[in-house]
């Protein structure tokens, strides 16, 4: 269901029953939740709260949220009788809802606007310094941000408010980018040092307002749920929806719009971008405003007249080739970028997530790390986190020789003052194991994820090594999270090939699929990189597989196109150029296949 949503007042008194309401276990959710727990329980109404374990509550600090990440398993609850009614933040409820539940009340908003949060305190976006690292996972307020200050950092920085404000003061970040209204719910606007003009960063559609969904046939439920809704904010609420559906986005897109009513008019003002979000790529503005009766035809017609800035299909238009990217949204950015620059459109929707290991056991090899002759890290995330265990630990990093997978995974290690880190000639684990100089007898520590194959341990240890592998991060498989942006977008006909990063996003898009999509997936072209992934897709049923020549994003754009009969053999570097080559964890990337 999209756009208004008309839901039914039955006559039935308020329920007379004891409500489930669901929520997260956060602290934002269960003020929300207890908000909402408080309105109801003045008007009679006999409210327990339920604590749902969600798919974002899963993923690791530095895992970019997808949409419905905090929705899905509320939805589920509601669907399957354990809830009767779920809270959410308006901006994370995915622009299509299941038909068979309703949002029966939006609760009056707040601040709808974005914060900037300085760890000098008094900051602006104007003031900042030159190069300042500006802490968002959000496409949307990188965007505006890079739009007015293309100088700027800006960097993922996830978690919940508190963990990032931690992250923060603890140096990690010059200044955050947050909404007023969740900090003000905290009681943590003291930290805010400007709130942001919506002409400067739009809002998130449907930010600093509260949704209250419930089963469309649960009389009881909506009957006194529906007691609670303010109007206008639903007025504002739904068409900034309605212009985010006819927009072709989802809460991960680099779109902001904010609606007010003035009298019997509704005004829209929205910003979209270009993507992939990076400095330089423009913004666009625009404004309509009509009678409020006509809010969702407005919003779509707004959509439609920026659909040509962000080069989106609309009625007529000549639509770019699209292929799904399966990666992580923060490791995709190389490729988007090329094959944007090829004219193929790159639709990121993650069927696997980097999510925390137990931290026991990379924290007791870290305290050891003087101990070995070599410590191996074979993506940025297995260095990222066997440096936060040595810190942890107390452990100097310097106490060991450090090999890298590749030029990007070795920058990692930069700020630790470890060096000098041997790279291969090549980003992948097969040059790694190849030519790393260890002697018959060394001590190897090789930290990388949990899915792993026995390749580079195994050429290692022909050499002679004494390898000892730990976890240092974990893989998932198929993040729930995912779920409703790859079925849109699978769903929605525009997916012309899929890329495949390892044999593990393959496993991962097919668990999230129904099986009719599943079949229809199975058909389109699969980009593969590397033989091990090429093979997993085989034996997974599709049809029509693809292997790049390396790694490198040029390489796989090259694949991407030839399957597409977009053949452009000018893309390709130099086959010397180390260079070209990204970093390449033998699971991320190559093994994993198993």
């Amino acid at each position: 269901m999209t756009g208004p949503q008309q839901v039914p007042v039955p006559p039935a008194p308020p329920a007379a029953r004891v409500l489930r309401l669901g929520t997260r276990g956060s602290a934002l959710a269960l003020i929300q939740s207890r908000e909402v727990a408080a309105a109801l329980e003045a008007r009679g109404v006999a409210v327990e709260l339920v604590i749902v374990r969600t798919a974002g509550d899963d993923q690791a600090p530095d895992t970019a949220w997808g949409e419905g990440a905090f929705v899905g398993a509320l939805e589920r609850g509601l669907l399957d009788g354990s809830i009767d009614l779920a809270v959410h933040s308006a901006k994370d409820v995915p622009t299509t809802v299941d038909p068979r539940l309703a949002i029966a009340a939006f609760r009056p908003r707040q601040d709808p606007r974005d914060a900037l949060v300085c760890r000098e305190r008094g900051g602006t976006i104007a003031s900042l310094p030159h190069g300042a690292r500006v802490g968002t996972d959000s496409p949307r307020r990188s965007a505006f941000l890079l739009a007015r200050r293309p100088d700027l950092h800006v960097h993922p920085l996830n978690g919940n408010v508190d963990t990032r404000l931690r992250r923060l003061d603890a140096g990690e970040s010059d200044a955050l980018v947050l909404a007023v209204a969740g900090l003000s719910r905290l009681d943590r606007a003291d930290r805010i040092d400007e709130r942001i003009a919506p002409d400067v960063i739009p809002p998130a559609p449907g930010q600093g307002a509260v949704a209250v969904e419930v089963r469309a046939d649960d009389a009881d439920a909506v009957a006194a749920v529906t007691l609670l809704d303010d109007a206008p904010t639903r007025t504002c609420v739904e068409a900034e929806r309605a212009f985010l559906h006819a927009s072709g986005g989802g809460c991960r897109a680099p779109i902001g719009c904010l609606a007010r009513v003035e009298g019997d008019e509704i005004v829209l003002r929205a910003g979209v971008s270009r993507e992939p979000v990076r400095p330089g790529v423009p913004v666009a503005w625009r404004e309509a405003r009509g009678p409020v009766t006509d809010a969702s035809a407005i919003a779509e017609a707004l959509a439609a007249d920026l659909r040509p800035f962000r080069g989106t299909d609309g009625p007529g238009a000549a639509r770019r080739p699209t292929v799904l990217v399966t990666r992580p949204a923060d490791q995709a950015g190389t490729l988007v970028d090329a094959l944007d620059r090829h004219g193929v459109a790159a639709l990121v929707v993650p069927t696997i997530a980097i999510v925390d290991a137990d931290p026991a056991p990379i924290e007791a090899a870290a305290r050891r790390l003087a101990t070995f002759d070599w410590v191996v890290v074979t993506s940025p995330n297995g260095a990222r986190a066997l440096l936060g265990a040595a810190s942890r630990a107390g452990a100097d990093p310097g106490a060991a020789r450090w090999a890298a997978v590749g030029a990007s995974t070795a920058l990692v290690l930069d700020p630790a003052g470890v060096g000098p880190v041997f790279v291969p000639s090549r980003g992948t684990g097969a040059a790694l194991g190849a030519e790393l100089p260890v002697r018959p007898g060394e001590r190897v520590l090789l930290a990388r994820t949990d899915i792993a194959d026995a390749s580079l341990p195994g050429r290692l240890a022909a050499a002679g090594a004494i390898v000892e592998e730990v976890v240092a991060y974990r893989t998932l498989e198929g993040p729930e999270g995912s779920r409703a942006p790859l079925v849109e977008a699978l769903g929605s006909g525009v997916v012309d090939a899929i890329v495949f990063t390892s044999g593990s996003t393959v496993r991962g898009l097919l668990a999230l699929l129904p099986a009719d999509l599943a079949a229809a997936a199975r058909t389109l072209p699969a980009c593969c990189i590397g033989d091990p992934t090429a093979s997993e897709a085989a034996a997974s049923g599709f049809t029509d597989v693809v292997t790049a020549s390396s790694p490198r994003p040029e390489a796989v754009v090259a694949a991407v196109l030839r399957t597409l009969d977009l053949e452009d053999d000018s893309i390709l570097p130099p086959p010397d150029d180390p260079g070209a080559s990204p970093d390449t964890d033998p699971a991320d990337l190559q093994g994993a296949a198993r």
